[in-house]
């Protein structure tokens, strides 16, 4: 789903340069939203890793805050990040939203082929 997201968003700041007429603000719009959202993917990724790594056994109660301070650390640099694109760098503000869509793209994308291909595991029968 990663490759999908990255080449949803590359895609997508092709068009913006075309829709745009060649002027850079709009490509490089998409591509900030498309950072954004990896990192909120990889944040997200990283606190679910955590979060099994922890119910398989790992020693508790330091770990569950450093965690805990990680997740929000995070969003706040997103959010100082996502200020700096729009308000600072003036990246359009749609661009950025268009960017940041490129994982629901990638997502449907996914969806849609998993749809149309065979299943994963043949379903077996079992005589109780």
């Amino acid at each position: 789903m990663e490759r999908n997201g990255l080449v949803a968003c590359g895609a997508m700041a092709v068009v913006a340069w075309a829709v745009a007429r060649g002027r850079p603000a709009a490509p490089l719009g998409v591509v900030a939203g498309g950072a954004l959202v990896a990192m909120s993917y990889l944040g997200i990724k990283g606190g679910i890793d955590g979060l099994v790594g922890a119910t398989a056994g790992e020693s508790g109660g330091l770990n569950a805050a450093i965690r805990l301070v990680k997740f929000f650390t995070r969003y706040a640099i997103l959010s100082a990040a996502a200020y700096v694109m729009m308000a600072r760098l003036r990246l359009p503000p749609v661009a950025v939203f268009v960017g940041a869509s490129s994982i629901v793209v990638a997502v449907m994308f996914e969806a849609f082929r998993r749809v149309g291909g065979p299943p994963e595991e043949p379903v077996k029968k079992c005589d109780v």
